[in-house]
This record gives C-alpha cells, sequence and structure tokens, in this order.
C-alpha cells in the first residue's frame, strides 16, 4: 500500500484545529452571553432594591411630618417635600419624584356638594435611576394616605378638576398635566399625570383669576394647553381662575399623532407629472380662540412648499379636518384633488393626498366634484358642457387611483352660461345651467337609480 504523504496528515491536523476553535468559539460567546446575563441581572436587582430602600425612607418620612407640612415645593398642596431631587449611593444616581394632592374621599360626597373636599392627602414616590441597569421606565413606586388627626378643616381655596380624553371621548390616562402660576406667592409649578379616569383633581387651589396656565402633553400625542389674554384676545380656553370653596373644571381633547403627506402634480392633459416648489394654505378646523375682530385664530394655518419631488411631508401632525387653498397671487388653479377636500386626518394614521393644478390661460374654468348621496366620489362620470347647444367641453371623471378621482376639470372657458350634462353608471342622468364668471368649483350630487 502506498503511504499516505505528509502534508494530507498536516491538513486533516489543521482541519481539526479549525473546527476545535469554531467549537470554542461557539461555547465562549454562549458563555460570555450568559455571564453578562447574570450580571446584568444581579445588577438591576440590587439597584432596585436600593430604589426600595430609598423609596421606604421617604415615604416613612412623610408618614412622621406634620400635616400641615406633607406638601411639595411649589405644588398643591403646598410643603417643604421637593418635587423632584437626586439621591447617590452605591455609584448610581437616583431620582426621586415627590407628588402630593388633596383627595376628596367619596364618602362624604364631592365637589362642590363636599364644602370641605380636602379629606386627607395622597403622596406618591417614584424612584429612578440610570447606570448600566438601568430602570428605563420601570420606577420604584409607593403610594401613602395621610390624614390629619382630628377632622378635616378649611383649608382655603378652591377646588381644579382638569379632564382629559381623546377624539373618541375616551380618557386619557398618563397624560402629563403641567400647572404653573408664577403670579402666584408661593408659585405653583406642578406636573402630574392623569389616572386611568384621565382626570387630575387638586383640591385647596390657592384662589386667583386667571393665573392657571395648564398645557397637557403626552409622548406620541398631540399637545392643547391654555392661553393669556396677551397671546390671544379671545382665548377658547383662558388661564383658570379659581373661586374660593368653587370648583373649577376644564377638559382638554388630545390623541395620537398622524403622518400627512401632500403630493403636487400637474393635470390629467400632462399625465399628473409632479410640480416642484408650489405653495399651498393648509389651515386645519380647530379653533383657539378669536381676534379683537371677533375672526377665527385656527390653531394650525400655514403655507407650505412642495419640495423637488412635489411632496410635502408633515410628521407628527395633529388629527383635524384640513382645508387646502392657494395663495392669491397663485397662477394656478385646483384641478381636482384625491381625497376630496377637506382632508380628514385621523389619529395614529399615515394619509397620502395628491392635489392637481393646473396653469389656464383664462381667467375662466370649472373644475365639477361628482358624489353620491353619501359624500363618496362617483368614478367614470362622462360630462359635457353646451354653449347655445353646442357642445364645447367634455371630460371623464377619474378612477379611485387619480388625483381626479370623482372629478372633471373643464379650462379655457368663456365669461357665460352653460348647460352640464353628465352620466354614470347607476345614476340618473344631470342636466342642470351653471354660470361661468371665475374659476369656478362646482359640487354635484348625483341621485341613485
Amino acid at each position: 500500500m502506498k503511504p499516505c504523504p505528509r502534508n494530507f496528515h498536516k491538513g486533516q491536523i489543521l482541519i481539526g484545529i479549525i473546527i476545535a476553535l469554531g467549537i470554542f468559539s461557539i461555547l465562549s460567546q454562549a458563555v460570555i452571553t450568559l455571564v453578562f446575563s447574570a450580571y446584568d441581572t444581579i445588577s438591576y436587582t440590587r439597584a432596585r432594591t436600593n430604589a426600595q430602600h430609598i423609596a421606604n425612607y421617604e415615604i416613612e418620612t412623610i408618614r412622621n411630618m406634620p400635616f400641615d407640612k406633607v406638601g411639595t415645593i411649589s405644588g398643591i398642596p403646598q410643603g417643604i417635600l421637593p418635587q423632584t431631587k437626586t439621591i447617590i449611593e452605591n455609584g448610581l444616581t437616583y431620582t426621586v419624584k415627590t407628588s402630593v394632592v388633596y383627595i376628596d374621599d367619596q364618602f362624604d360626597g364631592l365637589a362642590p356638594d363636599d364644602i370641605l373636599p380636602n379629606d386627607y392627602k395622597r403622596a406618591r414616590i417614584d424612584v429612578s435611576w440610570g447606570g448600566i441597569a438601568a430602570s428605563k421606565g420601570n420606577t420604584v413606586t409607593l403610594i401613602t394616605d395621610v390624614s390629619p388627626k382630628g377632622i378635616e378643616t378649611e383649608t382655603g381655596g378652591g377646588t381644579i378638576s382638569i379632564l382629559v380624553f381623546d377624539s373618541n371621548s375616551n380618557p386619557v390616562p398618563q397624560a402629563n398635566v403641567q400647572i404653573y402660576a408664577p403670579s402666584l406667592s408661593p408659585t405653583v409649578d406642578l406636573n402630574l399625570m392623569t389616572g386611568s379616569d384621565g382626570k387630575v383633581i387638586l383640591p385647596g387651589a390657592p384662589t386667583c383669576t386667571e393665573c392657571y396656565q395648564i398645557t397637557i402633553t403626552k409622548d406620541g400625542f398631540s399637545a392643547e394647553k391654555t392661553y393669556s389674554t396677551a397671546e390671544i384676545a379671545n382665548p377658547s380656553k383662558p388661564h383658570l381662575t379659581v373661586i374660593e370653596n368653587e370648583l373649577t373644571e376644564i377638559s382638554f381633547s388630545i390623541d395620537r399623532l398622524s403622518d400627512l403627506t401632500i403630493y403636487t402634480v400637474d393635470t390629467k392633459k400632462f399625465e399628473f407629472a409632479p410640480l416642484t416648489n408650489q405653495i399651498i394654505h393648509l389651515r386645519g378646523e380647530k379653533i383657539i380662540g378669536t381676534t379683537e375682530e371677533d375672526e377665527a385664530i385656527y390653531k394650525y394655518d400655514q403655507d407650505v412648499v412642495s419640495d423637488s419631488q412635489g411632496k410635502i411631508q408633515i410628521e407628527d401632525f395633529e388629527w383635524d379636518n384640513y382645508h387646502i387653498t392657494l395663495p392669491q397671487d397663485s397662477t394656478k388653479v385646483f384641478a381636482g384633488s384625491n381625497p376630496h377636500l377637506p382632508v380628514k386626518l385621523e389619529p395614529n394614521t399615515q394619509k397620502d393626498v395628491f392635489i392637481s393644478l393646473a396653469d389656464p390661460s383664462t381667467p375662466f374654468s370649472l373644475l365639477t366634484i361628482f358624489e353620491d348621496s353619501a359624500a363618496n366620489p362617483i368614478a367614470s362620470v362622462s360630462a359635457i358642457l353646451k354653449l347655445n347647444d353646442q357642445i364645447e367641453a367634455s371630460g371623464s371623471a377619474g378612477i379611485s387611483d387619480d388625483p381626479d378621482f370623482g372629478q372633471i376639470y373643464f379650462p379655457d372657458l368663456e365669461n357665460e352660461d352653460y348647460i352640464l350634462e353628465a352620466t354614470a353608471s347607476g345614476f340618473t342622468d344631470y342636466s342642470n345651467a351653471i354660470s361661468i364668471n371665475s374659476h369656478k368649483t362646482e359640487k354635484i350630487i348625483l341621485i341613485e337609480e
């Protein structure tokens, strides 16, 4: 038998070494991952244990304080406890947040029927920490109720009741409520979270006239606030006024933010090619107040411009019905939109809007919008314009994917009285006179057969 060459044996040894190294690498990685995981778990447990000790200490401190002293600096009720402080222990920095509020218990009625709504105080301690094994929202929270030694007594002030709800009138829990009253002495500067019922109720609030500035926020949600008369002449939600022994109620509506993308395109004649650098005006329907002349001030009301691709991208946008118009000096006119205007932007959605713009050669044109009785666009409507029994123009409405869905644009008309005739499958024929004296938009409801 011919002996194996020496190089063959060397090759086997090398393959064996490579396999062994691969197995060792896999096992080492598993062991290292297990070690790091165990270290993270031990570190997190140790940090959380320290946080529990800190929270217990803070709670016991509150329980042993005089009742009148239980409160936060710049809070309601006022007291000697800081709303936020840091504690360094075992190399970690802990953040301690303290909130104290009066509780109006149902056992003796609620404000305003309960003339003494400050039945007892509820203190809450939240402890969080950073570092490698950070709490990341998993705070240590302790709550305790503190009652006066005797019967409840009059503390003065009124009661603030704040309700936060969404677009469907459902309560919004864990919304941040900032209450700021710099004109009071001492100043009130308080941050609270709504409960599961979307409410924050604060008995014992010092009295004042339009001094409480309220701001409502939540991550991923729209925001609402009160306004001063220096900002808006007649605000819909002025800063709160609190009257002695009275209940002051206010509500705010917030919901998840959405994304809106608007595309500006040419007309069907030019195959809806993108139009760049187009200025359009975008206005919502939510009103935050009026001017001295009683003109509405809208929450969103501004010009936007399409980019080099004919696109306007608006991220984290508030839910509302948005109207789109053109500036007064624009040379363009509307030749269609999909969806039909105004644009209804629902919460937590991504919506695309196509705006078809024309550059007419005469000051007279007609955009016809065809809808059924339920305001749904009607595709493939055929229509003609007659003048003196002669057909002057004709067109067909676009289908669901077109920027002119359910619409027909008639350009370059004259200052005349036309007859518009339209037909669509499943609908009765339409015929009516229409006067053209400008760039006109006409919405037409077709009746189902």
